[in-house]
Formats: structure tokens, C-alpha cells, sequence
């Protein structure tokens, strides 16, 4: 396994039962060495109090509060958690994405600086259909999640799955090196607190020169 570390960057506002599965994702299917910036951007559903009970427990956590009265959108948030980040390698991550086995070492596979690396969604029939994305029912709320049906699932050949397994693209969850984040100056504060923020760091990575990558063997459900 690769020694190298990534922070995911969580903002999360309103959504504690979506934020608690993600997070449990992450640390049983990857493991306790990378670390996890969290943000409750002025929640009233018990999600700071219960960050605040996470980090008594796990030391790999950063937290940042914004206390209010008015939300500051995760494009903001985005980049205050990527500051805080300790490690060179960042993950932009939803907070209501579940992480499957083998997420970080698909991506830390392809991942050099100068690149950008995405996984795959496999999302429920909730979502619209895009060639960038596997549409497959495992459940839309984490009560019903069906857990060892999507593990079944990844660990098969599926039709659709690119020969190659890896394409040109780039949507979230996204990975890229912290120095190469900063370099472009971040997401643009003109689009919090949110839309469109995501088109236009992307173009700016394509700008850039960035390589975009999306790898057919590292997956969220999303």
C-alpha cells in the first residue's frame, strides 16, 4: 500500500445521518491513516456536537465550525478545510458519499502532481443517468443501504465498465496534490455559497495544463 495520506474534505450543513455514514465509510473500508476535515457550516441538527464527540476518539480528524448566523456554502468551506489540511494530498468528498474498498489506493494509483484524479459514482436511479456514472439501486437513504449488494457489485465485471479503466474526466470526489489546489488560488468565492463553483475550478484545472482522470476501479456511492 502506498505511504502516501489524503485529508478528504467534508463541508457538511444539515446533514448529520448522511455525514456519520460517510464518515464510518471511510474508516471501515479505509482504514484509520488518512485524515478527515470536517466543517458544520451552522447546523442546527446536532452535527457540531457530534464532531465534537468524533475527534475525542479519532486524533486524525480536523474540525472548523462556522457558528453562523449565516451559512457560508461549502466553495468557501472547500478551501478553509483544505488550509487546514495536514497532508500533501487533498480529496474534495460530499458528505454524503459512502467510500468503497480500495477508494484510496485506485486513486493514489494514478495520482502525480499535475493531475487530477476522480472517482466513479454508482448512484441510485434518483440521480440522472451520464456516461461519467454507474446508475444502480443500493439504496437511497443509509437504513437501507444495501451494503454487500454494492461490494458484489464492484468486485464484478459490469457491462459499461471502459476496457482501458480509466477515462478523461473530472467531477467529485476528486483528488489532486494541496500545492497543486493552491496554485490556481482555490475555488473562486464569487460562486459561495454555491453553483457553478465546481465548472469553474475544473476549467481552470484544464487551464492549467492539469491531466483530468477518472479511474473505473475506485468508487463512491453517492
Amino acid at each position: 500500500m502506498s505511504d502516501r495520506v489524503i485529508s478528504f474534505i467534508q463541508p457538511s450543513r444539515n446533514n448529520l445521518k448522511y455525514l456519520k455514514w460517510s464518515y464510518n465509510s471511510i474508516r471501515k473500508n479505509l482504514g484509520y491513516r488518512h485524515e478527515i476535515c470536517m466543517s458544520d457550516d451552522c447546523s442546527d441538527d446536532g452535527t457540531w456536537e457530534w464532531m465534537n464527540e468524533i475527534i475525542k476518539k479519532d486524533k486524525n480528524v480536523q474540525l472548523h465550525r462556522n457558528s453562523g448566523p449565516e451559512r457560508l456554502g461549502h466553495t468557501i468551506l472547500y478551501d478553509t478545510l483544505v488550509d487546514m489540511a495536514t497532508s500533501d494530498i487533498i480529496m474534495i468528498y460530499h458528505a454524503d458519499m459512502y467510500a468503497c474498498p480500495n477508494l484510496d489506493t485506485e486513486i493514489l494509483k494514478h495520482l502525480e502532481r499535475g493531475k487530477v484524479v476522480s472517482a466513479t459514482r454508482i448512484e441510485p436511479p434518483l440521480h440522472p443517468d451520464g456516461p461519467e456514472k454507474v446508475l444502480q439501486d443500493f439504496g437511497i437513504e443509509p437504513e437501507e443501504f444495501d451494503e454487500q449488494g454494492l461490494i458484489n457489485f464492484i468486485n464484478q465485471t459490469w457491462e459499461g465498465m471502459p476496457e482501458d479503466k480509466i477515462t478523461n474526466g473530472i467531477f467529485a470526489p476528486w483528488a489532486i496534490y494541496k500545492d497543486d489546489f493552491l496554485s490556481i488560488g482555490g475555488h473562486d468565492p464569487l460562486y459561495a455559497p454555491q453553483s457553478k463553483e465546481d465548472s469553474d475550478i475544473f476549467n481552470r484545472f484544464k487551464l492549467a495544463g492539469y491531466e483530468l482522470i477518472q479511474t473505473w476501479e475506485g468508487y463512491v456511492y453517492h
